[in-house]
């Protein structure tokens, strides 16, 4: 038997709160410690911040030339989660298996029936490094498709045939815009607490890293001063030996434009302390752009001892490991709500498991009618099964038999459904849970599993761990190791 290592986190610990593990990870190997800023070190409160990106991007659209009704849309926060995959081509959002197998699609925001589903996608291999699809696989993208998706809606209502491709182009257009020339960051500043979440426990978890001799760095594609602002409202003041932000960093690096850093050779470039709100410590301390050759080296650090924490799938988990061995942490916001609907689902899905082991019990029955209808099974051995269920036998018996059991199974199988459509609609009402896809791991799971070493819900959770942890992978059974 594969021995089972002792899990990866500390049994009396809350599972919102805890490491999961995908690769194992020995801490004390690890020299320094990086973060992104946007949905990493900074956790946007969900409504606030996507509904302020998404009325941006539509004033934007007007301006351009959309009509005004495109104004009167209203941002739906449960519409699109993260790992969807938009078919720009057909102005369709997909929720995709591991196996890219299309299980759920929406035409706007209008569910197509499964004919119509399988129709499209069955039969074709869809490349999502193409030009067609596009994976959301950042938190900045959940209103950029839901403005999409309503716009969509809107052309299909116009005469003519919408170009759903100029469409996705031009509301990527404006969302980056928006992004661009402060439309959204001067809102933010103006009032930081409404959209930021302030974790109270992210000053202490940076300042213990630092105490076991780990250097700390920022790399964010934000610029110095959107970075200051934020980094200023989450750790300035927090720490009486650490009284300003950048007290907390050995390096930072602003403007880095990901995912491009991890492949070009451009050199850093120092930057004013000051533009940061601190006082100068020194060129080596802070710069704008560069390449992550460049990074190493500043740091003196590089390969599997970095560990880098990051939100996005692409941009910072998948392209820091494979360009340069860095160890991952992927930061998943939605973590915790998911674990909250897995407790709450638990119940519901022991219902449905004991639902399915009597549609196993029942669809065996049928079978065996039906080889008895067939003459494959002795008349004698049929009776006897037929006797202990207290019936009769004969040709005309088993077929009333078989049409009593073909209700009873479709039944079941109708209720089995129900339920697991009641558990979905736990998770999200368009698009159940992100991990999953029907009983297969989701596009967005596979991503994860695939690419982070461990993965929580913030970084704070790593002041519940000692700095010498060793994060072990759990041992997963095969199937026919259950």
């Amino acid at each position: 038997m594969v021995p089972r290592p002792r899990p990866a986190e500390a049994p009396d610990l809350d599972r919102q709160q805890r490491i999961f593990v995908n690769r194992n990870l020995r801490l004390t190997s690890v020299q320094a410690i990086g973060f992104d800023l946007d949905h990493t070190l900074a956790l946007y409160k969900p409504v606030p911040f996507e509904r302020l990106a998404f009325d941006r991007a539509k004033r934007k659209l007007v301006e351009r030339g959309y009509p005004r009704a495109v104004l009167r849309l209203q941002y739906d926060h449960s519409f699109v989660i993260r790992g969807l995959i938009v078919d720009r081509q057909r102005g369709n959002i997909l929720k995709m298996d591991r196996h890219h197998y299309v299980v759920q699609a929406h035409h706007g925001t209008r569910k197509l029936p499964p004919e119509m589903r399988k129709r499209l996608y069955t039969m074709r291999r869809i490349r999502i490094t193409g030009t067609t699809y596009t994976p959301v696989d950042t938190l900045f993208s959940l209103p950029e498709i839901s403005l999409y998706a309503q716009l969509v809606d809107l052309a299909d209502a116009e005469s003519g045939r919408p170009n759903y491709r100029r469409l996705y182009e031009d509301v990527r257009t404006v969302v980056d815009e928006a992004h661009a020339d402060g439309s959204i960051k001067n809102v933010i500043a103006r009032a930081p607490l409404r959209y930021i979440e302030v974790d109270p426990d992210l000053p202490a978890t940076l300042n213990r890293m630092l105490g076991h001799g780990v250097k700390l760095f920022l790399l964010t594609n934000s610029d110095a001063p959107y970075t200051d602002l934020v980094m200023d409202t989450l750790l300035s003041g927090k720490l009486p030996h650490r009284p300003h932000w950048t007290d907390c960093f050995d390096l930072v690096v602003v403007r880095a434009r990901k995912p491009g850093f991890f492949a070009r050779h451009d050199p850093l470039v120092p930057l004013d302390p000051r533009a940061l709100g601190a006082s100068r410590r020194g060129t080596r301390f802070s710069f704008s752009g560069g390449s992550v050759g460049a990074l190493e080296r500043a740091l003196g650090v590089a390969g599997d001892r970095v560990l880098y924490f990051g939100d996005h799938t692409y941009g910072d988990i998948l392209r820091s490991k494979r360009s340069r061995g860095w160890r991952t942490a992927m930061i998943i916001q939605e973590l915790a709500d998911e674990l909250r609907h897995q407790a709450a689902a638990r119940p519901r899905w022991r219902e449905i498991e004991a639902l399915e082991r009597r549609i196993d019990r029942v669809a065996a029955w049928r079978d065996f009618l039906e080889r008895a209808r067939d003459g494959e099974i002795a008349g004698a051995v049929v009776a006897g099964y037929l006797r202990e269920r207290g019936l009769r036998g004969g040709a005309r018996q088993i077929r009333t038999q078989l049409a009593l059991v073909g209700d009873q199974l479709r039944g079941l199988e109708r209720e089995a459904g129900a339920r697991e459509a009641e558990v979905e609609a736990m998770f999200n009402p368009y698009w159940g849970p992100i991990f999953r896809a029907a009983r297969e791991i989701s596009h967005f799971g596979n991503q994860v599993q695939d690419f982070a070493c461990i993965y929580t819900s913030r970084v704070s959770n790593f002041l519940h761990y000692p700095m010498d942890k060793y994060f072990l992978t759990p041992h997963a059974p095969l199937p026919h190791e259950v």
